[in-house]
């Protein structure tokens, strides 16, 4: 979760946006990120992706069977990579740290 995946989100963007419209749709994601990621987590990244944010089923707007803008896909993958990072070993010591740090901090008051 500490790789710089800024950039590389924002290329994946432009790499699912094959008509160049400034949206993704999901007839332009699905092919890659079934090559990349097979079936059963492509069918996660699309509904994360295009559904709502409570795993909400898809929500059909635009073409090609819903669209999304770079601010929805950066939101998505932004949230989703901090989660990452949440369930990683560095995660949970950072997070142990501060819950560590907030209780003494709490003991000298």
């Amino acid at each position: 979760g500490l790789e710089p995946a800024s950039f590389y989100h924002m290329v994946q963007f432009m790499i699912y946006d094959r008509d160049d419209n400034g949206m993704v749709s999901i007839d332009e994601t699905m092919n890659m990120l079934y090559a990349r990621l097979g079936r059963e987590k492509m069918e996660t990244t699309i509904t994360k992706l295009f559904g709502g944010d409570d795993g909400a089923p898809i929500k059909e707007v635009g073409q090609q069977g819903g669209e999304i803008d770079f601010v929805r896909y950066w939101d998505v993958v932004a949230k989703e990579q901090m989660k990452m990072f949440n369930e990683s070993e560095l995660g949970r010591n950072l997070a142990e740290k501060k819950r560590k740090k907030k209780a003494d901090f709490a003991k000298k008051r």
